[in-house]
């Protein structure tokens, strides 16, 4: 068994030595694969969170790799890769927010509310927890297809969709507790 078989053995089972080491030796890969895609537009700090959660996602996704199948190198490639453009649209998004907050709105008070608004939204999502906040950013945000969302997270289409209606009611909940429900 070669070296990255044993890694990737270890890390089906959850061994905290196999991630600890996978860590310790991909960490200078991931980086420059994420840097390749972000590095020109991203503070250094968000280039070592898009790292992290690679490794996190590796973590979550352990049992359902393939030993035999590519390599473990190739697999943290395309989760950097996949991750920072992740990244990169989270920017493009909050930019287009921005923008288009400037244009619509006629005063700095219109802009204010929005923005706490969007504020209150973001901070409700995050709360959902995982994977419900990560399905409904991908479903709604990044207008991803069901099938792939359930692909990426391993679970099936009809759980990805009960949670994105589950997440919907909480949000509703939520806004209308706070007075946010007749606008």
């Amino acid at each position: 068994m070669t070296k990255e078989e044993k890694l990737i053995s270890g890390l089906r089972r959850h061994s905290h030595t196999s991630l600890e080491k996978v860590i310790e030796l991909y960490t200078p890969y991931v980086t420059v694969v994420v840097y390749g895609v972000i590095g020109a537009v991203m503070a250094r700090e968000d280039i070592e969170e898009v790292v992290s959660d690679v490794f996190l996602s590796l973590w979550r996704n352990a049992s359902g790799l393939d030993g035999g199948k590519g390599s473990l190198r190739a697999y943290l490639a395309a989760a950097a890769r996949n991750a920072a453009k992740n990244k990169l649209r989270t920017l493009r998004i909050h930019e287009d927010i921005n923008e288009s907050i400037i244009s619509d709105y006629k005063t700095p008070q219109d802009a204010a509310l929005e923005r706490e608004k969007r504020e209150i939204l973001t901070g409700i999502i995050k709360n959902l927890g995982e994977p419900d906040s990560e399905i409904f950013l991908r479903y709604y945000y990044y207008e991803e297809k069901i099938t792939d969302i359930a692909n990426m997270t391993g679970l099936n289409s009809s759980t990805v969709k009960s949670r994105l209606s589950r997440g919907r009611k909480k949000i509703k909940e939520y806004l209308i507790e706070r007075g946010y429900g007749n606008e």
